[in-house]
């Protein structure tokens, strides 16, 4: 029986400027960064140490895997991510300089707002409603 997801593939153009524009404008750690050969690094980021699912920043070497860099999900959203304050972390993700489409506004369970990466990947922020 499958019981979680621990790990999503991200391809990406630069591996260092993928892994700035994650740990600075989301404010996510590094947790894995092992060059296993000259040219072949894995590295790993998530929003803390807690998290257990991981995202694998993947430099693109292939034709195919550089054309989908950015639109992976079909422009789709690729991932949400939950806030446990989502108009603090909109204001603070938008001062560091992340890319929003719109504002936190009322959806089904909660708020959400849409925002990407450097390289126009859709994610989604979402602020459950309180179960108190």
């Amino acid at each position: 029986m499958i019981t979680q997801a621990s790990q999503v593939s991200i391809l990406v153009k630069d591996l260092e400027k993928a892994k700035q524009f994650y740990t600075q404008k989301l404010g996510f750690i590094v947790r894995d960064e092992i060059e296993f050969s000259p040219g072949w690094k894995y590295l790993t980021v998530s929003p803390n140490s807690a998290n257990e699912t991981r995202l694998e920043l993947v430099k693109a070497d292939t034709p195919g895997q550089k054309a989908i860099i950015g639109r992976q999900a079909a422009n789709q959203v690729l991932i949400m991510f939950l806030s446990d304050d989502i108009e603090k972390d909109d204001i603070e993700m938008k001062d560091r300089g992340v890319t929003f489409h719109g504002e936190p506004k009322n959806v089904p369970g909660g708020k959400g707002v849409g925002f990407e990466d450097l390289y126009g990947n859709a994610f989604d922020l979402f602020q459950p409603i309180s179960k108190e």
